[in-house]
C-alpha cells in the first residue's frame, strides 16, 4: 500500500504541473467498480492494476470543488489541498493525499475515500455502503444514512 501511495504521489506531482486552481465539473469516467458490495481503496494494488485514473485533480496546496452529477467519478486531492466533492449519483472515489482535507457529499452511496498520512476525510453518505481507507494519523469521519458504512 505504501508503494502504491508513493507511486501515486509522484505521478500526482508530475500531473499537477501547470494545473489551474479552478476545477471543471467532472464527467463520469465510465470505469466499472470492483466486484463486491462497497468501494475499493484507490491506493490498493487491485485498484492500481485496474487503472484508477482520476477524472479531476486538485493541485498541491489549492482549494477545489468538484461536482459529479451522474456518479462513478474519481477525484484526486493533492498534498495540503482542500477538496469539496459533491457526488450526486454515488459510486465516487476520492484519493486524499497527505495532509489534505477532503469533504465528500455522496448521494447514492457506495463512495469511498483513501486518506493519506495526516489527512482529514469527511464523508456524508446518503445511500449507505460507503467506506474510508485511512492512513496513519488520518482523521476519517463518516455520517452514514443507509447503513453498511465502514
Amino acid at each position: 500500500m505504501s508503494r502504491a501511495f508513493a507511486l501515486l504521489a509522484i505521478s500526482l506531482f508530475a500531473a499537477c504541473v501547470g494545473s489551474s486552481h479552478a476545477a471543471a465539473p467532472a464527467q463520469p469516467h465510465g470505469q466499472a467498480w470492483a466486484a463486491g458490495p462497497g468501494p475499493q481503496d484507490p491506493y490498493d494494488q487491485d485498484a492500481e492494476a485496474a487503472g484508477f485514473m482520476p477524472d479531476q485533480q486538485c493541485p498541491p496546496g489549492a482549494s477545489c470543488s468538484f461536482d459529479c452529477d451522474g456518479g462513478g467519478c474519481n477525484f484526486l486531492c493533492a498534498e495540503g489541498s482542500t477538496c469539496n466533492v459533491a457526488c450526486d449519483g454515488g459510486k465516487c472515489r476520492v484519493s486524499c493525499a497527505d495532509s489534505a482535507t477532503c469533504n465528500v457529499e455522496c448521494d447514492g452511496g457506495q463512495c469511498g475515500t483513501a486518506c493519506g498520512v495526516g489527512a482529514t476525510c469527511n464523508l456524508e453518505c446518503d445511500g449507505g455502503s460507503c467506506a474510508h481507507a485511512c492512513g496513519p494519523e488520518a482523521s476519517c469521519n463518516t455520517e452514514c444514512d443507509g447503513g453498511n458504512c465502514t
